[in-house]
């Protein structure tokens, strides 16, 4: 008989084996290494989710974008697109949102026979988004024509913590065509359209 079997008389076959588990101390390690693996993954989660934050809201920048400026020809008129807290009007900062409608007399308001044709509002971004322009215009235009009113510049997306690694931008020219700014030098960061590395103040 093996030294680790018993004879046991309840037992089918007559025999059963002693099983141990595991010890407090053991217990306990492990779940100071689950501890400390969670912790060392955890800002790695959080800047992941972060930059998909900013790939979605640049996204939606570009898709409301590209419909002012279907919505300049379509109607014949002034499309306005701007920043926007409450989903009603020009306010606030990019970060909360933004909005599109058609602006007859250029005013940036929504009045007389304007229409409302897209809102968004931002809750759970956790970075924060600039437009960066000629003059600094926290707004843009698209004519008839199709053209900017007198605009170009770039939307550019920091996480929280200003990591230039998990910066985006979007480039938007005075035709109101847009590119996403990338790395082409494979150095981690991206470039702006003169070439150089995107740079986050914090």
């Amino acid at each position: 008989m093996s030294r680790h079997a018993r004879y046991s008389s309840g037992s089918r076959s007559g025999f059963s084996v002693q099983q141990q588990g595991f010890t407090l101390p053991e217990i306990i390690t492990t779940l100071a290494i689950v501890g400390i693996l969670s912790g060392l993954a955890a800002p790695g989660l959080q800047a992941l989710t972060e930059q998909k934050q900013g790939e979605t809201t640049l996204r939606t920048l570009a898709e409301h974008l590209a419909l002012a400026r279907a919505s300049a020809a379509n109607y014949g008129r002034t499309v306005t697109f701007c920043r926007s807290a409450d989903g009603l009007t020009c306010s606030g900062n990019w970060s909360d949102g933004s909005i599109v409608f058609t602006d007859r007399n250029a005013d940036r308001l929504i009045n007389q026979d304007d229409l409302l044709l897209r809102s968004q509002v931002n809750t759970q971004l956790q970075g924060s988004i600039e437009w960066r322009a000629f003059q600094n215009r926290q707004y843009l235009q698209i004519e008839a024509t199709g053209f900017m009113r007198y605009q170009s510049g770039n939307f550019l997306y920091c996480p929280h913590d200003g990591d230039p690694r998990n910066a985006l931008q979007l480039i938007v020219n005075n035709t109101g065509r847009a590119r996403y700014a990338v790395d082409s030098n494979g150095d981690g960061v991206r470039e702006d359209s003169s070439g150089k590395p995107l740079a986050c103040q914090l």
